[in-house]
């Protein structure tokens, strides 16, 4: 149900940006450093050009602490794990201890 309501919107998103398209074909040039202009191309295309290339930089960004939260999930596994291990030892040397304390009782 999730995938189908991910592909409506993004349906919904590219129907926008579409539109934004067919309302924007004025030509612009971009004067990207002092003394150095684009050839006149579509404001349309300036502007989805400048959003693609900040959600490349965004996630570049988002990168470095995605790595990081999955070697940190990594670490509190192993935790886990160990504390898993000791949890087994405890039950293990509690029952070896009650069964010693009933064979002795018994005698």
């Amino acid at each position: 149900m999730l995938s189908k309501i991910r592909f409506v919107i993004w349906l919904i998103i590219l129907l926008l940006v579409a539109y934004f398209v067919a309302m924007n074909t004025t030509s612009v040039s971009v004067n990207l450093i002092p003394g150095y202009q684009t050839v006149p191309m579509p404001l349309s295309i300036v502007i989805i050009f400048s959003a693609v290339i900040g959600a490349i930089f965004a996630l570049t960004l988002t990168i470095g602490d995605w790595i990081k939260f999955k070697m940190e999930i990594s670490k509190l596994n192993k935790q886990l794990q160990n504390c898993e291990k000791e949890k087994q030892v405890l039950m293990q040397s509690k029952n070896l201890a009650n069964q010693q304390e009933n064979s002795q009782s018994s005698v």
